[in-house]
């Protein structure tokens, strides 16, 4: 007899977090609207589901990167990923920089 593993709770999504993905989710509906697309035509173009399409742009927590990314490139948008953890835009890692000149 086999026994099924215990379910895992839902992990909390902090309030920031939450908010960040509502804040990408209204983005994402400007800028498909800005190319005057369907949820789903954008899905179909970004190879994901429309059910997906709609969770990420409601904010929801539970859709992967690689779908978020997919999206992005339906949009044309990829691209501007290249902005998140540039090294450049990142107070600590400057910090950390004028602290090795300072040596």
């Amino acid at each position: 007899m086999t026994s099924t593993p215990p379910r895992r709770s839902p992990k909390h999504t902090p309030i920031l977090v939450k908010g960040a993905l509502e804040r990408l989710g209204k983005r994402l509906i400007m800028a498909r609207k800005l190319r005057e697309m369907t949820q789903e035509q954008l899905a179909s173009l970004s190879d994901v589901s429309p059910s997906t399409l709609r969770s990420l742009e409601a904010g929801a927590d539970g859709v992967s990167i690689g779908n978020l990314l997919k999206v992005l490139q339906g949009l044309h948008l990829l691209g501007q990923l290249d902005e998140v953890l540039d090294p450049h835009r990142d107070p600590e890692a400057i910090s950390f920089a004028e602290r090795q000149v300072g040596r």
